[in-house]
């Protein structure tokens, strides 16, 4: 077995995220990372995860309605954390058009 941290950072993807009345009636700019620990055996000499299903999964949201960002990376990091070789993962979500003075407003959430 073989150990490695995967790394995408910031998937960008447009949804309607948010518990205010503007962030219901407009879709938003939503950046998803997510850092996975995993450990992966060669079959046949292949070494690897497969992150295209952690971006299918992130681009899964795309156009769809979750309240909070608390609600979106704890979705998110359930489905990771249920693949086969993952020992651990971080999932980080930000909103970069919260405020004009403000790079982005985001969290993480681990387990």
């Amino acid at each position: 077995m073989t150990r490695f941290k995967v790394l995408l950072e910031e998937l960008e993807i447009e949804m309607y995220l948010g518990i205010h009345q503007f962030e219901k009636d407009a879709m938003q700019r939503v950046l998803v990372s997510a850092e996975i620990d995993v450990e992966v055996a060669a079959a046949d000499g292949d070494l690897y995860f497969d992150y295209d299903r952690v971006a299918d999964l992130i681009r899964g949201y795309a156009g769809t309605r979750v309240a909070t960002q608390e609600e979106l990376t704890t979705r998110i990091h359930a489905a990771i954390a249920a693949m086969e070789g993952v020992r651990h993962a971080r999932v980080h979500s930000k909103k970069p058009d919260v405020y004009p003075d403000c790079k982005a407003v985001g969290l993480v959430f681990e387990g």
